[in-house]
């Protein structure tokens, strides 16, 4: 195994053993410590967590909607589904994310798990949805490093390819990224490669704010 896959099957395996209320309690310190740090952004991206493992993010995302936000969640395709450009050179069809606009805290609430990795995804629009313009994003991981903000996901490269593709939409620029981390995420160091993305900020389960890059 790489470094990276060795990292990342030790992090999962320690997350599986974090009961459910230490999860519970790390996540509504997260939503707690983030929300000051919006200020006046309104176009912010978030994720649907997972049932076991990661920040649980429905703390978040209901103060995002009390707060008037306009919030997006992904949706797992491809982009034989989407048309969109491939990124990666070795493939004609690759599997990304389309972010989508969430009308209110019901439609989250109403989603239900589907398709190969059963998450809880907004409906398919026709046509699928370039990257809107965001003024932050809130990312997930599998482990977080604070002394430069990377991360290392669950290997399947979502979150890399849509940063690079939001890049082509925009023009070069790129929303805020934050990172939401459970205490038992945060690792000393992670591997970074060329293509890896680092997080501006992270803030964690003990409701820590780090910042990298300000």
């Amino acid at each position: 195994m790489s470094a990276k896959q060795l990292l990342r099957k030790s992090v999962k395996a320690l997350l599986r053993q974090v009961p459910r209320g230490v999860i519970e309690s790390q996540s509504k310190a997260i939503a707690d410590a983030l929300i000051p740090l919006l200020g006046d952004a309104k176009n912010i991206a978030c994720f649907m967590s997972m049932e076991n493992g990661e920040v649980d993010t429905q703390y978040v995302l209901k103060q995002l909607f009390e707060r008037g936000s306009a919030v997006y969640l992904p949706r797992c395709t491809s982009t034989r589904e989407t048309g969109h450009v491939s990124l990666r050179e070795s493939k004609k069809h690759h599997m990304h994310l389309t972010f989508h606009r969430m009308t209110s805290w019901q439609q989250v609430t109403e989603m239900v798990p589907q398709g190969k990795y059963q998450l809880r995804e907004p409906p398919k629009e026709d046509p699928a949805p370039l990257p809107a313009k965001l003024d932050v994003m809130l990312v997930p991981a599998v482990a977080f490093c604070l002394q430069n903000g990377a991360r290392i996901g669950h290997g399947a490269g979502f979150y890399d390819d849509f940063f690079q593709r939001y890049q082509l939409q925009h023009n070069g620029s790129k929303p805020l990224l934050i990172g939401l981390s459970l205490v038992e995420q945060i690792v000393d160091t992670i591997p970074v490669e060329p293509h890896d993305w680092q997080m501006d900020c992270i803030v964690s389960g003990d409701g820590e704010v780090s910042w990298v890059n300000r």
